[in-house]
């Protein structure tokens, strides 16, 4: 048998870790296109779902348009207000009802106690009636 020399030795332990790199190197290099894979599977299923919610949006929110249009026309050859005003009332709870359905709630803030992360002042009204920073009146709901 053969000793093997200071020099062989390193060589094959340089041979050896190289071996060893190369390893890591390819699983660095596969890790690395799973991750760049999976980034890419989950933007594909982010826009998947953007592009449903918006269909469904669509699809709740035309007919209701639709519903305008009709009683715009209408209005224009019938001069019956009431009927007209009717009308609006429905086009507008079907609209509240589509939207609830898509997961708008509305939410008022009369009466409560001003919230700077939930509602927006317009203006400051001193009253002896209300505490200090209760909503007295509202301009549009949240």
């Amino acid at each position: 048998m053969k000793r093997k020399g200071p020099v062989t030795r390193l060589k094959e332990e340089i041979e050896e870790k190289n071996k060893q790199a190369e390893e890591l190197n390819d699983k660095y290099l596969r890790a690395y296109a799973d991750l760049d894979n999976y980034r890419k599977q989950m933007q594909k299923k982010t826009e998947d779902y953007r592009r449903s919610y918006e269909i469904e949006f669509f699809n709740k929110i035309i007919p209701i348009l639709d519903s305008f249009d009709r009683a715009l026309s209408g209005a224009e050859f019938n001069a019956n207000f009431d009927n007209f005003y009717k009308g609006v009332e429905i086009i507008h709870r079907q609209l509240k009802e589509a939207l609830k359905s898509l997961g708008l709630i509305e939410f008022s803030g009369l009466g409560e106690v001003f919230d700077p992360s939930r509602h927006e002042a317009v203006a400051t009204v001193s009253t002896d009636e209300q505490p200090e920073d209760i909503i007295v009146e509202e301009i549009s709901k949240g």
